[in-house]
């Protein structure tokens, strides 16, 4: 049997009191904040702070600057943006605030006791509210008179399907006796280093909006959703610019002051980053920038691959939250060519190329984008039903040709993967912490040698590289590359891409196929499981050259339409700095997959 946590009212004008713990900031019980108005059984009016879900339903009868939190309430780290000082000496005295008496110790002393007597908890998580600790809190204030330290914590919690910035005054515990800590460390420090544990927090950014993404919606979900969080941030200077044209963005990034910003962010759809990429391609200084600046995205376009994919949402806000809080971390991008422009610039691509019934079903669909990603499943189940055929000619050079080899090449990468990125938090002290961010740019920087083609496609096809079988190129149904997981936000059309394992992942498909067996792809792509039927070739290509046999289709490069002629492709690993939260793409769980 457990006893319900008692909710109390918080405003600005009442201190909360609060102690450090390994996981975050824990509320405390209140002895002298508690309304005598709140009903302590109403759960319902409790917000949780801590979790992704939320049912707050604030009470009509609190002021606007008020709202209710349960007793052992837990701020993880992951989630506080900044904290300082109310009081200039750090003791609560020189804010007149008056100090916990003795009695009201002695009652709370009682109340663990009894709970321990009775095996009761304070929460229903015994991890938020340890009644050992809270003991020991209790000693040291009683017996050695430490005065406790007030702080203005500043965080993000659940909000409806958001999470949105509070601030809240905290009366704090002075900092815990652990191995790693020593008596001079600060409190704000303390407290800033770990909830920016091995990720850069000072960034310069240059934010670029398109205010026709999202149907239109992209400026007010910046306003709404993503500007409130940045504003929070002491630790964040940033500029806005908005798109007036056409691939605007490519000459945006291409005259951008590399001095003045470190990263930019892409208000946007997928549209954007494939544009910021390709000016910094056309920079004389590109590989300074490449080195320097980390491009990333905030969704607010109507195709989002790089957020879910690397941000793991498609939600604008938890998206900020990455932007504050991710790993920077090097991926691999693509290089197209094609007769057309190669002589002018080849072009770079992030996330996909694609002919036939996928890219008609994107470009073919822009006429009805007022729907949403739906447009896309339209446009998929169109074509395929009507067994369109897309004949062409494919040349590759296999890094993983059959499935058994793609998935030891998948799980062999992840694991270096997860080695390189993995926070070693343990081994650092919060004094040399900043100093040694496991940061991509500094371990693996790039040089001109990186960013030379090795193959052109004005030559011959290289002797090492494989035709593959005309039965399947003939009647082509699916052509798809990609270097992303996620195409859409129910399309896990790449569950074994990887950020930079120097690879291509490659679908499919043969328009011969029956319909029963159609059907199962189709309905298995929001998974990922397409890709383990056997009427779908899946395989890992290090480059590839596609020559069209038809004139009636349409070639897509990150969802924008390309010329209808040869398209050749091939990987330049670890180009582009971005921000992956944890370091790692989503976990689109393909090694458990069959």
């Amino acid at each position: 049997m457990t006893s319900p946590i008692m909710p109390f009212t918080y405003s600005k004008h009442n201190q909360i009191r609060a102690c450090l713990t390994t996981e975050g900031i824990r509320i405390k019980s209140q002895f002298q904040s508690r309304n005598d108005n709140d009903d302590p059984d109403d759960n319902d009016a409790t917000g949780c702070l801590t979790c992704l879900s939320n049912n707050n339903k604030k009470s009509s009868s609190l002021a606007e600057d008020q709202f209710i939190i349960p007793n052992g309430t837990m701020i993880p780290f992951g989630r506080i943006i900044s904290a300082k000082y109310l009081n200039k000496d750090k003791t609560i005295k020189s804010n007149g605030v008056k100090p916990i008496q003795k009695n009201q110790i002695h009652e709370h002393t009682s109340l663990l006791n009894h709970k321990k007597q009775n095996n009761i908890s304070s929460s229903n998580d015994d991890s938020l509210y340890d009644d050992e600790d809270e003991d020991l809190d209790i000693e040291d204030e009683e017996s050695s008179g430490c005065e406790e330290l007030y702080i203005e914590l500043t965080f993000v919690h659940p909000q409806g399907k958001d999470v949105v910035p509070t601030s809240l005054h905290l009366l704090m515990d002075p900092l815990p006796t652990e191995a790693n800590l020593t008596s001079t460390t600060d409190l704000v420090s303390y407290i800033i280093d770990k909830s920016y544990e091995n990720v850069r927090k000072d960034k310069s950014i240059l934010i670029i909006i398109n205010p026709f993404g999202g149907a239109g919606k992209a400026m007010n979900l910046f306003n709404e959703k993503i500007k409130p969080i940045l504003d929070s941030s002491p630790f964040i200077h940033y500029e806005l610019a908005r798109t007036e044209y056409y691939q605007h963005a490519i000459d945006i990034a291409r005259d951008m002051d590399i001095t003045k910003f470190d990263t930019v962010a892409c208000c946007s759809g997928d549209g954007i980053p494939n544009e910021v990429i390709n000016g910094f391609y056309q920079r004389d200084d590109r590989t300074t920038v490449f080195n320097q600046v980390c491009v990333t995205q905030l969704p607010c376009g109507s195709g989002n691959a790089m957020s879910v994919s690397c941000h793991w949402t498609m939600n604008p806000s938890y998206s900020t939250l990455c932007l504050l809080k991710s790993v920077e971390s090097r991926i691999d991008l693509m290089c197209c060519q094609q007769p057309s422009y190669v002589d002018k610039c080849p072009r770079l691509s992030f996330l996909s190329q694609t002919m036939g019934v996928i890219a008609e079903s994107d470009i073919n669909t822009e006429f009805i984008r007022w729907m949403g990603p739906i447009r896309f499943d339209i446009g998929v189940a169109f074509n395929i039903f009507q067994f369109k055929k897309y004949p062409c000619d494919l040349y590759v050079k296999y890094a993983a040709k059959t499935k058994k080899q793609l998935n030891i090449h998948y799980v062999q990468n992840k694991s270096k993967a997860q080695l390189l990125f993995t926070p070693a938090t343990s081994q650092l002290s919060i004094s040399n912490m900043n100093n040694n961010i496991p940061n991509s740019q500094e371990q693996f920087p790039i040089s001109d040698n990186d960013l030379k083609i090795k193959y052109s496609i004005k030559d011959p096809i290289p002797s090492d590289w494989e035709k593959i079988d005309s039965e399947v190129t003939d009647n082509l149904s699916i052509f798809y590359t990609g270097k992303m997981p996620y195409m859409a936000k129910d399309v896990k059309f790449f569950p074994a891409a990887l950020p930079a394992d120097g690879t291509i992942d490659m679908v499919l498909t043969d328009n011969r196929t029956p319909i029963h067996k159609i059907t199962p792809i189709l309905l298995s792509l929001d998974k990922g499981t397409h890709v383990l039927e056997p009427e779908v070739i899946h395989s890992k290509v290090l480059a590839y050259r596609l020559i069209p046999k038809i004139e009636n289709t349409v070639i897509s490069v990150d969802g924008e339409n390309f010329p209808l002629e040869p398209l050749q492709v091939e990987v330049i690993p670890g180009l582009l700095k971005t921000l992956l939260r944890n370091g790692s793409y989503v976990d689109t769980e393909f090694d458990s997959m069959g």
